[in-house]
């Protein structure tokens, strides 16, 4: 079913059309807001409100970008105001590379290297801001497009790629240093 058909069967009230779009769309907002956030009852929290604000404002979609897009510049948006209000950072983004999450069956020694990579990048990344962060949470774990995460953040697709290239560069300056400390 296409984005506009549920979106007509929600404003139409048709029995378990909301509860289908929820189902749908609710992994996309929860790791929006988890990412973001960094606690379970408040994700949970607001996951719930931006479903609520989805529901209130349905009516002003005009299938002009993606359901998934609306939604989760909702959720984005939800989330940035919920950390304002808290006056509080982001501690970290669980970003792991494909290597290190794939790989199975190594030695010890190899086990012990991926373990020590990951806690790296978790490291790394708390010292980035708070916006690359989110990017690269939706670029590399959502593999969301850069044009999703432009309408998402609201930010144009230049400034999504030199905060991509940045939040890269960074990454390395981190692990480089590091290594090189050790």
């Amino acid at each position: 079913m296409n984005d506009l058909t549920l979106v007509k069967r929600v404003l139409n009230n048709e029995p378990g059309s909301f509860d289908e779009l929820v189902k749908q769309y609710q992994k996309l907002v929860w790791h929006i807001v988890s990412k973001l956030v960094q606690n379970s009852e408040d994700t949970l929290e607001l996951s719930q409100e931006v479903f609520l604000q989805v529901y209130n404002k349905l009516g002003q979609y005009k299938g002009g970008s993606q359901l998934s897009t609306w939604i989760g510049r909702i959720a984005y948006h939800f989330a940035v105001r919920f950390l304002q209000k808290q006056d509080r950072q982001l501690d970290e983004v669980d970003i792991e590379t494909e290597a290190v999450e794939n790989e199975t069956g190594n030695s010890q020694h190899k086990e012990l290297q991926n373990r020590q990579l990951k806690q790296q990048m978790h490291t790394a990344m708390k010292q980035l801001p708070v916006i690359q962060q989110t990017i690269i949470s939706l670029y590399h774990l959502e593999e969301l497009t850069l044009s999703e995460i432009s309408e998402i953040t609201e930010l144009p697709q230049g400034t999504i790629k030199s905060h991509l290239f940045r939040a890269r560069s960074r990454l390395k300056q981190i692990l480089k240093a590091k290594r090189e400390y050790l």
